[in-house]
């Protein structure tokens, strides 16, 4: 049956895609974590909703207007907490509010159809193009090249700040890019499988990991593991059962979150009473 669905262009372009974003775009939830930047991810998505809905009021191909209001917000958000050194959260409440305010004043105010904003919320990934499948993997790969370019400087950033800029790290050139990769990311995972479940591609992955990682090396390794294991079962079980591919996509991100802290616990359990 796989065999038969991937003969058809688009759901073969669906697949790849999927994999792809699964094992590079979730390793952005490496840094937004302990970075403390998860309201800023939230903020995104909300900022892509408002540019879809602005696309689809003005007749203009929605997922267009999303990837480039949420790029240019990533790095007006930069711009402002570095030059005017307020917060991260600060910055995400004000463009989250205004977002989510106007993406709902224009739903309301445009004659949209209903399957438009259905696609909105939960993405339409069997509706890529080509195009769409070489940017989702170009996108993978320009990640997975800052990762290794920046790789101490990363671990230094994300270990003390003010450390990284003692010892002359480019701190703030780096987190501009970190805002951009972060726009681009939620912008794609927009795109795949919708803004409510942006999560379970660009968080729950590195969530797991985090939990059972020993290094920053294989926080990385295993975080791409369990974002393409997200991509792979939640592809399948919607081609297999017939279900929505990003609903399918976060029950599987979910289920890896809830096995890998089960995991943990009932090992930390069995070497304390075996300790005692």
């Amino acid at each position: 049956m796989l065999l038969e669905a991937l003969a058809i262009p688009l759901i073969l372009y669906a697949f790849i895609a999927m994999l792809s974003a699964g094992a590079t775009l979730s390793l952005v939830g490496v840094i937004i974590i302990p970075l403390h930047l998860v309201t800023l991810r939230f903020t995104l998505m909300h900022v892509g909703l408002f540019g879809a809905a602005f696309g689809i009021a003005l007749g203009l191909h929605p997922t267009i207007t999303a990837y480039v209001l949420v790029l240019n917000v990533s790095i007006l958000m930069g711009i402002i907490t570095r030059e005017k050194k307020e917060s991260a959260s600060s910055v995400a409440a004000l463009f989250m509010t205004l977002a989510l305010g106007g993406a709902f004043l224009l739903l309301a105010l445009v004659d949209v159809p209903a399957m438009e904003v259905f696609d909105i919320f939960a993405g339409n990934i069997l509706l890529l193009r080509q195009v769409d499948l070489w940017g989702t993997l170009l996108l993978g790969l320009f990640i997975l090249l800052f990762f290794t370019v920046n790789y101490r400087e990363l671990q230094l950033i994300l270990l003390h700040t003010d450390l990284a800029h003692v010892l002359g790290v480019p701190v703030q050139a780096i987190m501009s890019m970190i805002f951009i990769i972060l726009g681009l990311a939620v912008a794609t995972a927009l795109r795949l499988v919708g803004a409510l479940l942006v999560d379970a591609l660009l968080f729950l992955p590195a969530l797991a990991a985090l939990r059972v990682a020993k290094n920053f090396l294989s926080t990385l390794i295993l975080t791409s593991v369990f974002g393409f294991l997200t991509a792979l079962s939640g592809f399948l079980l919607a081609l297999y059962i017939n279900l929505p591919i990003g609903a399918s996509t976060a029950v599987s991100s979910s289920l890896i979150v809830l096995v890998t802290y089960s995991g943990v616990y009932i090992h930390r359990r069995i070497t304390k009473e075996s300790h005692a």
